[in-house]
């Protein structure tokens, strides 16, 4: 019996990833190396970098790259991570910002712009809350979640945007955005779950959005999104050699996520007490599976996004989605 092939696999641990990450499930013939970190940037560089053969990776990064015809790796309509981000907008509270369309003319702060939060925070206050992209002073703390590796790398916004990068003496991306805040430099600041502590716990910030989660159902009412986050990935070295995984591993991840759904009801939660009906309080606000996974099932979601990296200059040109995506995987369902 021949060898299995092994494969370095990186992700974070999703319940509708765990049976792939615990072994439970397979693929015939391959072997998955697992890495499971919590270090975000440091699985998207490291897939960058080659670390890895499959990894999730930031869907704005992909794109970025694909755009510009120097990605070495390829997706696959599977989605592990997907949020709204409506909760991640923080304000100074001197600067006296009420509602998200106060923030038009004001300096507005990022972790990063190519960075698909980023790109949906932006987009969303742009298109839904009528904030200026050309008299908006927007900054950002790095371009990319691995400058060290792409130095060179530059956005060319179209929407009018300005980016202004962040300086000041904090120690890395994170610390200089939250500092950026903090002193003044910026009226708002978009951010991710890892500076939260950190900005609640400093009185001089607030939410731009107290009731982010009415706002946020409210949202998805409107436009059916549950915005995208990360996307499988993998080395098209490895799917030219393996032609036939990437359609394998979509089918592996549907299995894995229905795995997790199932779980979520099955299993007592020691962060819930009471899941099933939180679970059901977001099924009568969604109607649908906003998880699911393919190409045409989130074509309302990518077309979005595609607008909103086309218009801030995170694609060098003009992308379709199925540019992104496996040819093998790019009709293929649920």
């Amino acid at each position: 019996m021949a060898s299995p092939i092994h494969v370095r696999l990186a992700s974070r641990a999703y319940d509708g990833v765990l049976p792939i990450l615990r072994g439970q499930m397979k693929i015939p013939g391959f072997e998955f190396d697992v890495t499971e970190t919590e270090d975000v940037p440091g699985m998207f560089a490291g897939m960058f970098k080659g670390q890895y053969d499959i990894s999730e990776m930031s869907l704005g990064e992909l794109i970025y790259y694909t755009s510009r015809g120097k990605a070495d790796f390829v997706a696959i309509p599977v989605f592990p991570s997907r949020m709204f981000r409506h909760g991640f907008i923080f304000t100074r509270k001197a600067s006296n910002i009420r509602t998200p369309s106060d923030l038009s003319g004001k300096k507005i702060g990022f972790l990063r712009w190519v960075q698909t939060a980023a790109i949906w925070m932006r987009g969303m206050l742009i298109d839904e809350y009528g904030v200026s992209a050309k008299n908006s002073e927007w900054y950002v703390a790095s371009i990319h979640h691995w400058d060290d590796h792409d130095p060179g790398a530059t956005v060319e916004p179209r929407d009018g945007s300005v980016i202004r990068m962040i300086e000041n003496s904090g120690k890395n991306t994170s610390e200089r955005a939250c500092k950026a805040i903090f002193d003044g430099q910026v009226d708002a600041l978009g951010v991710t779950e890892s500076q939260f502590a950190t900005l609640l716990a400093n009185d001089t910030v607030k939410k731009l959005f107290e009731n982010s989660r009415e706002v946020e159902a409210s949202y998805f009412r409107k436009t059916k999104i549950l915005p995208i986050m990360h996307v499988l990935a993998m080395q098209k070295s490895l799917a030219e050699k393996h032609p036939e995984l990437p359609a394998q591993l979509f089918r592996l991840y549907v299995e894995a996520k229905s795995w997790g759904q199932r779980w979520r009801r099955a299993v007592p939660s020691l962060a819930e007490a009471w899941p099933n009906p939180y679970i059901e309080a977001e099924q009568e606000i969604f109607q649908c599976d906003p998880w699911a996974y393919g190409l045409e099932a989130n074509r309302h979601v990518l077309n979005r996004f595609f607008a909103y990296c086309d218009a801030q200059g995170v694609t060098a040109r003009t992308t379709a989605p199925e540019e992104i995506f496996h040819g093998s995987t790019v009709k293929l369902s649920e």
